[in-house]
């Protein structure tokens, strides 16, 4: 089975250096390392290329928020023909033998599973509360993953989640237009819902736990409203369950007005979360669909898995 690890990166050259270290200490090395590059002006892109040249490096050019990244990360793991994703941001550091258990449990279970996701912490052994998965309330799928000892679950973050590339085909990629937040959170929620999809305790990867949550989000809880209001547009859930969603959307909102400094521009923010949710929806964008705006000769290389002769 090929496993490529896809890192989507932006100004975080410091903690770029420690994830690919990560990565190419694994006892079980990925096959392949894509880093999606979403502009960096930190040097990031330089360093990649020049002290990882096995290391297949794609940048955007600009800042496409790790919704992009990650759509283009999928994207070229699909297209360079891997079988499963290792999905990450560049702040994400897995411990050494994280990616073994992820990689025997999915090459041995019949049929496949969505995905299966690391657990995230703060430290070997320690849970980081601000990545908890979407644990199932499917008893027969809580059963079912106590056979490998793991945990069925309907969501995660991308901090190591190991996408199943042949299931991903048929279906759209992260959506890029939400730009950051509540991307992975659909996208794994979409695929559980064609697969059984289960969080791997054995696999462990360290990611910076901030104790206190952010009360103030400025003008990033346009962000944060917008998104939470396409995802209960696109989930597949009952009405019940889309109501209480939307009832803790609103819950939030207030929330996150009493404490923000800036009334005035957190009710702009609101007024064109609310607007852009509810009369807009995120565009779909399908497996190949991304490399077909590029150039030729540049998709060509992207897609060419030969090593040149520097690289052999």
């Amino acid at each position: 089975m090929s496993i490529a690890a896809v890192v989507v990166s932006f100004n975080r050259l410091g903690f770029l250096r420690e994830c690919l270290s990560a990565l190419k200490g694994q006892t079980r090395k990925p096959d392949e390392i894509i880093v999606v590059d979403n502009g960096s002006t930190d040097g990031s892109a330089e360093y990649v290329r020049e002290e990882h040249p096995d290391v297949v490096l794609f940048e955007t050019g600009a800042n496409l928020g790790g919704a992009g990244g990650f759509a283009w990360g999928v994207e070229l793991a699909i297209a360079r023909g891997h079988q499963a994703a290792w999905l990450m941001d560049d702040d994400a550091c897995p411990e050494l033998d994280a990616l073994a258990p992820l990689a025997e449990l999915f090459a041995t279970m019949n049929p496949k599973p969505s995905f299966l996701a690391s657990l995230v912490t703060a430290g070997r052994d320690t849970f980081n509360r601000r990545n908890p998965p979407v644990i199932s309330q499917d008893a027969g799928q809580q059963v079912a993953a106590h056979e490998f000892d793991a945990i069925a679950i309907e969501a995660a973050t991308f901090v190591g989640v190991l996408i199943n590339l042949e299931l991903a085909k048929t279906t759209h990629l992260p959506f890029s237009d939400f730009f950051i937040w509540i991307d992975d959170s659909e996208y794994t929620h979409r695929l559980s819902q064609m697969a059984p999809a289960m969080v791997v305790p054995a696999s462990q990867v360290n990611h910076p736990d901030v104790a206190a949550k952010a009360k103030d989000l400025g003008p990033r809880v346009f962000y944060h409203i917008r998104n939470n209001l396409w995802f209960i547009r696109e989930r597949k859930a009952l009405p019940a369950t889309k109501l209480v969603a939307l009832g803790n959307l609103l819950h939030q909102t207030v929330y996150y007005g009493l404490n923000s400094t800036d009334k005035r521009q957190w009710a702009v923010a609101v007024a064109k979360g609310y607007a852009q949710g509810c009369a807009r929806r995120p565009r779909r964008i399908y497996p190949g669909e991304l490399l077909a705006t590029l150039p030729d000769e540049v998709r060509v290389k992207l897609v060419d898995r030969t090593p040149s002769p520097d690289k052999r």
